[in-house]
């Protein structure tokens, strides 16, 4: 077969609609757009992108020419974000959302409201099979006490399955996003593991620019916040392009680069995160090296998973315990205000609190009856999942 060649592209565009919160959204939506009509990538995935104003804003720019296919995967109350332009045709696509995405009363978190998944589309390129998968796994939000550890495991396990399984009839696979996952983390080393992707940035044989990969909390992005920088100096590393080929094709990375840093002419960076490129070769399968990334055995991966889900499965105890202390402190607390004769004028002041008060014990009551509940199945089911794969892993 004649050798194909793939440029990849993927960036978190940071477009949460929330103006204080999120800088510059409209401007930099524009930008990428711009820079990505000159049609330097065959396929982009891009993440982030919540608002659909922000989409047709791309769409606009990119679907004419260079990129006449786009699909964008609805999910959840805000949709997921995520979206791909390809040159090619996209034949068909289908999402896959998360049991677990999070808590809706964190509400400044949002991750609930996203109804993050993974989705996939298939391509046919030169005869060929071509899987396309992307993703936005739930964020850390704190490396010290990192109250989501169990869903994001979850999600990585949940992840790693859907694309092994649905991935059996490609000639290539390729994932992309913004997984929250540093290379020395379970989730990330269990997805790889499991689905026996490579990861582009590792074996890359030659890069450009900046040379540390880091593509999140940079020091010189000036979207970075200071305070990340006590963790983490040089920022993080939790964007990838991970891809595989059948076992009869070879698939080099010629280059994999962080690209798309500050907007040409302005003070400013396109998103609070760098964009990655990669360009894969795929031909007939000569010597292929084996993996440069030294990886734990998936049996171990898979027991630090079940000690992370008991974990998790422990705190969603608590928090039912909580919350039901709060519906019952908040009834009791609404009665003693109603027997009580509160003088003119704070009885205006009452009763919004009588509000505040109901409005807290009927989420208390129905964390205890719907959300903790699904949590717990949720939790449950990756669990055993992960304990099917383990009983019956090759000895």
């Amino acid at each position: 077969m004649e050798p194909l060649n793939l440029k990849i592209f993927t960036l978190n565009c940071w477009g949460v609609p929330v103006p204080v919160v999120c800088k510059k959204r409209k401007e930099r939506m524009h930008a990428i757009a711009a820079e990505l009509s000159a049609g330097e990538y065959d396929i982009v995935f891009l993440q982030e992108v919540w608002l659909k104003a922000d989409y047709q804003i791309l769409k606009s720019k990119l679907c004419s020419k260079p990129y006449p296919y786009a699909h964008y995967f609805y999910s959840g109350y805000v949709g997921s974000g995520m979206c791909i332009f390809s040159k090619f045709t996209i034949l068909d696509s289908i999402y896959y959302q998360f049991q677990l995405n999070g808590y809706p009363h964190k509400i400044y978190h949002g991750d609930w409201f996203g109804g993050k998944g993974v989705g996939l589309c298939r391509l046919k390129i030169q005869d060929l099979a071509v899987y396309l998968y992307i993703t936005h796994i739930h964020a850390e939000y704190s490396h010290d006490d990192d109250e989501y550890l169990a869903h994001r495991v979850s999600q990585a396990f949940d992840m790693s399955q859907f694309v092994k399984y649905t991935s059996s009839a490609a000639d290539i696979t390729i994932l992309c996003g913004d997984l929250n996952l540093e290379p020395t983390d379970l989730g990330y080393n269990l997805i790889r593991v499991n689905t026996g992707l490579r990861d582009a940035w590792v074996e890359k044989q030659s890069t450009r620019g900046l040379e540390d990969g880091m593509t999140c909390d940079r020091p010189s992005n000036s979207f970075c916040d200071p305070k990340c920088l006590t963790h983490f100096p040089n920022g993080k590393r939790i964007d990838y392009i991970l891809y595989n080929a059948r076992k009869s094709l070879s698939a080099e990375v010629k280059e994999c680069s962080l690209v798309m840093g500050k907007i040409s002419g302005r003070s400013y960076n396109y998103s609070d995160h760098e964009g990655v490129m990669a360009h894969i070769c795929i031909q007939d399968k000569k010597n292929q090296l084996p993996s440069s990334e030294p990886e734990e055995s998936l049996d171990q991966l898979l027991q630090k998973s079940i000690v992370v889900l008991n974990k998790g499965l422990e705190k969603a105890k608590n928090d039912k315990h909580f919350f039901i202390t709060l519906a019952l402190i908040c009834a009791l607390l609404f009665y003693v205000i109603g027997v009580v004769h509160i003088p003119y004028p704070f009885d205006f002041i009452i009763t919004f609190f009588k509000i505040a008060l109901t409005v807290s014990a009927g989420y208390g009551i129905i964390n205890n009856i719907v959300l903790n509940k699904s949590e717990v199945n949720g939790l449950m089911s990756s669990k055993e999942d992960i304990n099917n794969l383990l009983q019956n892993l090759p000895k």
